[in-house]
């Protein structure tokens, strides 16, 4: 299993800009943002401003589909898609077919339709980075750092930063750090930057007027980098009633059910891993939402007692 330890924000003490305002003293000039740093920085930002960016975008590939459809456009909307909003696989399918319905039928209420479903399961807390787009970004940093094109990163290959703490993530002490150390390395400076903004020490160029503020938003996905970097249970989409059942499974009251909660009421493996959308162990409130507002139907045979109910 790949260590998901984080690096603490000291960890990142050598570059100044990190360390709060009091640490620094008042009247020393603030050092510029280190390129390598400004990279992640630019991660936290874009995350933050998904909301007012997602939908015009997601609308402009749709109108340019119409014009010119492409396969590869498809991939970006729904890139999109999961930069903002929550998504099971069942809810993805059903936002591809009123897509290509759009494509038919290419007009403001086929669009409607088409941005209902986007929208069925919530919106991602604020600020968030969801695990499969930080893999994404890591994985096209670590192609353009690795110019040999061998696999790994070598020592005239590791940025500074990397360089300066190539013991902590050279697991394998083989001088060189592969694409499973990067990703560890970039999830965990990535989470330090995100805890630095949450914690006002770095600034935001977000959209003037956004109403957008990292400090009061901090993220609560699990498996994702945003805000303060917290995994705590996600409310329930606001519009979304939750089945009685759910609560009587969650036996320790922590707004999720988790997989032993799960086998403990004795109910099947398959229905938990249809509804546990990172596949951390976990189904929330608005994971639950999201696969019943994509399958109504589902578990309506499903008894209220604790055990045995299927």
């Amino acid at each position: 299993m790949r260590n998901r330890s984080f690096l603490p924000a000291t960890a990142l003490a050598g570059f100044l800009w990190l360390l709060p305002t009091s640490a620094r003293g008042q009247s020393q000039p603030t050092p510029p943002v280190p390129e390598e740093v400004r990279a992640f920085l630019k991660e936290v930002e874009r995350a933050y401003k998904a909301p007012a960016e997602v939908d015009k975008d997601i609308l402009d590939d749709l109108r340019k589909q119409y014009r010119d459809p492409k396969p590869d456009r498809e991939a970006d909307i729904f890139r999109e898609v999961r930069r903002l909003y929550v998504t099971t696989p069942a809810l993805e399918e059903t936002i591809l077919r009123e897509l290509r319905r759009a494509y038919q039928e290419p007009t403001p209420e086929q669009e409607a339709r088409f941005f209902e479903a986007v929208r069925r399961g919530g919106q991602l807390p604020a600020g968030t980075i969801p695990p499969d787009l930080m893999a994404e970004r890591a994985a096209r940093a670590f192609g353009k750092l690795d110019r040999n094109k061998d696999g790994v990163l070598d020592s005239d290959e590791l940025p500074d930063l990397l360089r300066s703490q190539v013991g902590r993530w050279d697991r394998g002490r083989d001088g060189v750090v592969d694409s499973t150390e990067y990703m560890d390395y970039f999830e965990a400076t990535l989470k330090s930057v995100a805890e630095a903004v949450a914690a006002g020490e770095l600034p935001l160029k977000l959209p003037k007027g956004s109403g957008l503020d990292p400090m009061a938003t901090p993220a609560v996905a699990p498996g994702s980098i945003g805000g303060n970097g917290k995994a705590v249970p996600a409310p329930p989409t606001p519009a979304a009633k939750l089945p009685d059942w759910f609560a009587q499974l969650d036996e320790d009251q922590d707004r999720q059910v988790g997989l032993y909660e799960w086998k403990h009421a004795g109910r099947p493996i398959r229905d938990y891993l249809s509804m546990d959308q990172n596949n951390d162990g976990y189904v929330e409130s608005r994971e639950l939402a999201a696969y019943l507002a994509a399958n109504p139907s589902a578990f309506e045979s499903q008894g209220k007692g604790r055990k045995g109910g299927r």
